[in-house]
């Protein structure tokens, strides 16, 4: 892990490469939190050289993301594969954690254009027709 001064005032920057896995959570965690004790507001974490985000490197973000050590701090994700992206949304995280610079996602049908979609099929024009 490299650890650097980031683009805005007071916040820090630690760049992860290679496995997050069992065998190096210990280590990590440990560098995690000399990361977030010398960020003075912002401490983000670049998840983009990650080969391999394993259920260690989930634990290794909710920990540091809820350590008292991170009252008043902000802590941010940077994550540009899905080999990161991946885990946290099975996990829910992805909503939870500050996360940016996601891969690409192909958009879906917008709401409305599904229920316009479902409302032309033969099935929900009857269904429709029984509820009145």
């Amino acid at each position: 892990m490299r650890l650097a001064d980031g683009p805005e005032p007071g916040q820090l920057v630690a760049s992860v490469s290679g496995e997050m896995d069992a065998a190096s959570n210990p280590l990590l965690q440990q560098t995690l939190l000399i990361a977030l004790r010398r960020a003075e507001r912002l401490l983000t974490i670049d998840l983009s050289g990650v080969s391999f985000f394993g259920s260690a490197g989930v634990t290794a973000l909710v920990w540091v993301s809820q350590h008292p050590e991170a009252a008043g701090k902000h802590v941010g994700v940077i994550a540009t594969s899905r080999i990161v992206t991946g885990p946290l949304e099975l996990t829910g995280l992805l909503q939870r954690l500050d996360v940016h610079g996601m891969p690409g996602v192909a958009a879906g049908p917008q709401e409305s254009d599904t229920a316009a979609q479902r409302a032309d099929t033969p099935a929900q024009r009857s269904e429709d027709r029984a509820r009145r």
